[in-house]
């Protein structure tokens, strides 16, 4: 693919490319398409989105949250980008930044996942190790729409639950994988958008 290909195409060709390189595992294309996406001037919320996801699974998470960002300037109710974001800014130790983040995931109904997935990251923030665990497992059993993210929640209560039961045995807090936060470490796993 190059320039002369790319500038033919429209954001939906340009996002339906996208999406079936990133489902075939080809970030470089992926990332193609959407780079040539966001530079124009009707890029979409989710474009910014997925390309913020693309850089995430690659580990560029300044890449990734700034894109986060974008998807959210061009879409405040994009909620999934909302609680990626969230997790991106704990993985940076930021947790006020990600408290900010998450707080518009209160506004949703009982019944929506990303309202109980936005809770639990809230309570784990506040170190309720519990209420969050019971918020994310709520969430997890609400959540039809975005399959991939009941994985990191999953990841992220084991770390939680191995980490209360180590502290329970007196071995203190578990290290962190590679001096990761248990947050970016849960979010980095998944390997689907």
């Amino acid at each position: 693919m190059n320039n002369a290909t790319l500038s033919i195409l429209d954001q939906t060709e340009l996002f339906q490319l996208a999406l079936n390189a990133s489902s075939g595992g080809d970030s470089a294309s992926t990332i193609a398409y959407l780079k040539e996406a966001v530079s124009r001037s009707d890029a979409s919320a989710n474009a910014h989105y997925l390309l913020g996801a693309e850089y995430a699974q690659i580990k560029l998470y300044a890449r990734a949250i700034d894109e986060m960002e974008a998807a959210l300037a061009l879409d405040p109710a994009l909620g999934t980008a909302r609680l990626q974001l969230a997790m991106l800014w704990l993985g940076q130790n930021e947790n006020e930044r990600a408290a900010a983040t998450l707080r518009p995931l209160e506004e949703l109904g009982e019944q929506e996942a990303l309202h109980h997935f936005g809770a639990g990251l809230l309570r784990l923030i506040g170190g309720d190790s519990a209420g969050a665990i019971a918020s994310l497992e709520r969430g997890i059993g609400l959540n039809l729409a975005v399959p991939p993210l009941n994985g990191d929640m999953q990841r992220i209560i084991a770390q939680v639950q191995a980490m209360s039961q180590a502290e329970a045995a007196g071995e203190g807090a578990a290290p962190e994988e590679g001096g990761q936060h248990i947050l970016l470490s849960a979010y980095a796993g998944n390997q689907s958008n």
